[in-house]
């Protein structure tokens, strides 16, 4: 039995749409613009200008806006694969490491709206 998903059908029941323009930063000090996807307490997925390999670590820094304004939350994370995806780019999965306080509780507000 095949299923088919369409692009914005979560895989995982855990994870929420979750579209926002960020930075990814490279470990080589490289800033580039990326899309998220979806997000969950493990980590996000994002659409990037340029492929990054396995295991490379980067940071994401993603603009929210909460009561008190726009704040910029920075997640650390660590590149699970990325591939080509047509005209959007490189459909890249991170896995989050180290994660704050302040960021699990942005990632559970996320994760408690409905679908």
């Amino acid at each position: 039995m095949s299923s088919s998903l369409s692009p914005h059908t979560p895989i995982d029941k855990n994870r929420r749409p979750w579209h926002k323009k960020s930075h990814l930063l490279d470990g080589a000090g490289g800033q580039h613009l990326a899309f998220t996807e979806d997000i969950s307490l493990t980590g996000m997925s994002l659409y990037a200008e340029r492929q990054y390999q396995p295991g490379q670590l980067c940071n994401i820094e993603v603009p929210v806006l909460v009561e008190q304004g726009l704040r910029h939350y920075r997640f650390n994370c660590r590149v699970i694969f990325s591939t080509l995806c047509g005209m959007r780019g490189f459909r890249t999965n991170l896995e989050f490491v180290d994660v704050p306080l302040e960021n699990k509780t942005l990632i559970q507000s996320v994760l408690a709206r409905s679908l």
